[in-house]
């Protein structure tokens, strides 16, 4: 259920900013997005982890509704297209992932530093790490690397 929630939480989410942002609009949306979920907002999340209860209230393993499911994936495939790989975005996906790179070499050479609750299993350093960064929000994530260059603790 929880890989579920969070990849609801995050599209939402994702979909929310980006109108902010003025990279797209609501009426851009697919429209059988907006006919299954509405405004977005969090009647989105409340109808997608609804799908996933009853569906798998009905099937006894953790699954989401195939119909609703097809919708989300085709508003991801719209994110992807119009959104996380749109033109212009090149620049901004090469120092993301120079962030990425930048706290995951921080972490690795200094694994006292990842949260406990990333410690308390018996996976490898890497893997903590990863799990460890991958976990963080994007403003997290660049804060820290922020508040590590500041200090020059990065490499």
């Amino acid at each position: 259920m929880c890989r579920f929630a969070d990849r609801i939480a995050y599209l939402s989410h994702d979909v929310q900013d980006a109108i902010r942002a003025g990279v797209i609009t609501s009426v851009d949306l697919p429209e059988r997005s907006r006919r299954t979920f509405g405004e977005p907002g969090t009647r989105w999340i409340a109808t997608m982890i609804e799908a996933v209860v009853d569906e798998s209230l009905r099937t006894g393993a953790v699954s989401m509704d195939p119909q609703v499911l097809d919708v989300m994936n085709e508003l991801r495939g719209f994110m992807f297209e119009h959104v996380y790989l749109r033109p212009g975005t090149e620049e901004q996906r090469r120092e993301i992932t120079g962030i990425v790179h930048d706290l995951v070499d921080h972490f690795l050479a200094h694994p006292g530093e990842v949260a406990p609750t990333y410690r308390q299993n018996e996976a490898e350093t890497l893997t903590q790490v990863i799990d460890y960064v991958a976990g963080m929000t994007d403003r997290y994530a660049i804060g820290i690397h922020d508040e590590l260059s500041r200090s020059q603790q990065l490499n």
